[in-house]
C-alpha cells in the first residue's frame, strides 16, 4: 500500500495546480461515453472517471478495435503485464489471452502465483502463436530492446500486430540511456531514471532507452516488421496533446 500510495504522490506532485484541472466528455475505449479529469494537459495526467484508467493505456484499445475491426474471434492475444485497462479489455474480449511478467529471479516460461514470468529478449513461446502482442510503457526498460521487437514478430502469425506505447520525445534520435555489463550491473551511459513498477515497486525500473518519435518507427521495423506507424489517439480535448501508439504489422 505504501509503495502505491508514492507513486500517487508523485503523480499529484507533477500534475498542475488544482485550479488548472479541467473535466470534460470524452468516449472511453473500455467503458462508452463518459468523462475524463485532466490533471494537466497530457495523456498521462488524463483519466477516466469512470474506470480511473489514463489515456496512455487507454490509447491501445481504438488501434486494437481497428486492426482486427472489431472481430475477435479465435484470435489470440499475448499482454506483457497482469493489470491496465489493456490488459482488462483483452481479458473479456479475447478467449484466448496469455499475459506475463519479467521476473529475472525466477524461471521463464513457468507460472508464479498465476502469473507466467517471461522475458521479452527471449520469449519461450513457439512461433507463430499470437494475432497481437501488447505493451503499455514496457520497452523503455528493455536493455536490448531490438532483440524483444525480433521475438515479438517471432510469436506473430502473419498479418497479426504488436502494438504498444512507450514515452517518446522529440528528439532528432533515441538515446541510450543505461546498459548491461557482462556481470549484469547497470552502466549508465547518461543520466539515470527510474520508473515506478507495480511488483518492483517506487523507482525499481531502470530505464535503458529515450525514444525519439523521428527513429522509433525505424527501429521496430528492422525487426521484419512490413509496416509501422505511430497512431496518434486522442479520447477527449482535455489530454491536450493526442498519445502516440506504435502499431507494427507483420
Amino acid at each position: 500500500m505504501l509503495p502505491r500510495l508514492g507513486s500517487a504522490v508523485r503523480y499529484l506532485s507533477s500534475a498542475s495546480p488544482p485550479w488548472r484541472w479541467r473535466i470534460c466528455k470524452g468516449d472511453c475505449p473500455a467503458c462508452g461515453q463518459t468523462r475524463f479529469l485532466a490533471l494537466r494537459p497530457s495523456p498521462f495526467h488524463t483519466r477516466c472517471l469512470r474506470c480511473r484508467a489514463n489515456v496512455v493505456n487507454l490509447s491501445l484499445i481504438p488501434v486494437i478495435v481497428r486492426h482486427f475491426g472489431g472481430n475477435f474471434a479465435g484470435r489470440s492475444a499475448y499482454e506483457l503485464s497482469s493489470y491496465g485497462a489493456t490488459y482488462d479489455f483483452l481479458r473479456t474480449h479475447f478467449r484466448d489471452f496469455t499475459f506475463s511478467e519479467y521476473m529475472p529471479e525466477r524461471d521463464f516460461g513457468k507460472i508464479y502465483d498465476g502469473i507466467r514470468n517471461e522475458d521479452v529478449q527471449k520469449l519461450t513461446f513457439g512461433r507463430g502463436v499470437f494475432d497481437l502482442v501488447t505493451s503499455n510503457q514496457v520497452f523503455e526498460h528493455v536493455p536490448d530492446d531490438e532483440a524483444a521487437y525480433r521475438e515479438c514478430f517471432r510469436v506473430l502469425k502473419e498479418g497479426g500486430a504488436l502494438i504498444f506505447t512507450v514515452p517518446l520525445h522529440e528528439t532528432s534520435q533515441t538515446e541510450q540511456v543505461a546498459e548491461l555489463t557482462g556481470n549484469g550491473q547497470i552502466r549508465w551511459l547518461g543520466t539515470p531514471e527510474y520508473h515506478d513498477s507495480r511488483l518492483g515497486g517506487p523507482r525499481s525500473a531502470p530505464v535503458f532507452w529515450r525514444y525519439s518519435a523521428r527513429d522509433l518507427p525505424d527501429r521496430v521495423r528492422k525487426a521484419g516488421f512490413r509496416r509501422v506507424t505511430l497512431e496518434e489517439v486522442v479520447l477527449c480535448p482535455a489530454q491536450g496533446v493526442p498519445e502516440r501508439v506504435v502499431y507494427a504489422v507483420k
